[in-house]
């Protein structure tokens, strides 16, 4: 270990003679209590965090842990203010819709305070700490390895941000949206928020493209970039290489049958997964499979199934389907990416959906749900990183 850091501080050291923002000087190499299980393999590091239980109990999260999330009149809440960016949609109880949101004075309102009842959970400021570790990780291997385009005599370029990269349908966007959420409630700050799209656009909220954050007090990840696409856009080779961290991806809810999704895993994720390898660099970016949320239609099995209800509840049995094809189709293929578990966790939250609505698919927000994608992201990095 004492090998490894040596080697990251002459790295810094050479970036460091040169002009950098405050956030480059002070990246530090996470150095973790259990840094002795580093050199054994893949398997034990993914002992080190717990795997989410399928039985997950869910607990009232208590008044003093609440903070910023609760505040604002009721059924007006604004959401974090002097940003330069709308953001109501960090508030408790805002739906994807702008006009659609679970009333502060609905009994279902006290209901979406509620956390996972897991010990070790991982929240999103520690994952931020395996994050920086990741990238800290790549920046040894591009010093050592210099295989980007610069010339030879040049020092390789710091990786200097931490990226958090979700790519799939309006779920994943969903979960980029508390990302930004949950940055700032941290005390990041947008410094350009005419490139923080996150507003309502054609009638729904919704992170689009990419937004930047900064912490001037985080020794940790103190450049965030959140990131969402569309899973079928088409990636070009990204010139981006002060970046590394977590690509998110999930895709399977608009598939009604074990059938389509395989269909769709051979065509759409197989291409976008190759599009990866022409990246530069592309290990700096840890592909990830996020199983998506159950739905909580009220039929047989939760899935929509074309029966549309106007009320969502507790189906009782949910099937999986989508998520269990998308995992043989992985192993199958020997495709060996960290899965992000979290359906069958979630299945008790059936009062998290618009009420009325008959949208039993989208959850409205309640940012302690997310707490299960932080802690399968700092799984899936624990498990990958190795010195």
């Amino acid at each position: 270990a004492a090998a490894v850091v040596a080697s990251f501080l002459l790295l810094y050291s050479l970036h460091e003679t040169t002009a950098a923002p405050l956030y480059i000087h002070r990246l530090q190499t996470v150095m973790f209590k259990d840094q002795e299980v580093v050199h054994n393999d893949d398997i034990s590091l993914c002992k080190i965090l717990a795997p989410i239980p399928d039985n997950l109990s869910w607990i009232p999260v208590p008044f003093d842990e609440r903070g910023d999330f609760s505040l604002g009149r009721p059924n007006h809440c604004q959401g974090p203010t002097g940003m330069g960016v709308d953001l109501k949609r960090c508030c408790v109880g805002q739906c994807r819709h702008p006009r659609h949101f679970i009333r502060r004075d609905n009994s279902a309102f006290e209901g979406l305070f509620v956390k996972p009842d897991m010990e070790g959970l991982v929240s999103m400021d520690t994952m931020l700490e395996y994050l920086h570790y990741f990238v800290q990780k790549k920046n040894l291997e591009r010093g050592n390895n210099n295989t980007d385009n610069i010339h030879s005599n040049e020092q390789p370029p710091i990786i200097d941000t931490c990226v958090l990269w979700f790519i799939g349908d309006s779920l994943s966007q969903d979960q980029a949206d508390a990302a930004v959420c949950k940055l700032i409630n941290l005390g990041y700050e947008i410094p350009k928020p005419q490139a923080c799209s996150i507003d309502e656009h054609r009638g729904q909220y919704g992170l689009r493209g990419t937004c930047e954050f900064t912490s001037q007090t985080s020794q940790y990840c103190p450049k965030v970039r959140v990131r969402y696409d569309w899973h079928d856009a088409k990636f070009h080779p990204l010139n981006r290489i002060d970046e590394a961290g977590p690509v998110i991806y999930n895709w399977g809810v608009w598939s009604n049958s074990p059938e389509k999704q395989l269909e769709w895993m051979e065509g759409f994720f197989r291409t976008l997964y190759n599009d990866f390898s022409k990246f530069s660099r592309p290990d700096r970016y840890d592909f990830m499979w996020r199983e998506h949320e159950p739905q909580h239609f009220i039929t047989k099995d939760g899935t929509y199934g074309g029966a549309v209800t106007k009320e969502c509840g507790d189906a009782g049995v949910y099937k999986n389907y989508r998520n269990e094809a998308a995992i043989d189709f992985l192993q199958r293929n020997n495709i060996q990416i960290p899965v992000i578990k979290s359906f069958n966790a979630l299945r008790p939250l059936h009062g998290f959906h618009t009420p009325g609505s008959g949208d039993c698919t989208h959850y409205c927000f309640s940012p302690w749900r997310f707490d299960l994608t932080w802690h399968g992201v700092a799984q899936g990095l624990r498990c990958r990183t190795r010195l």
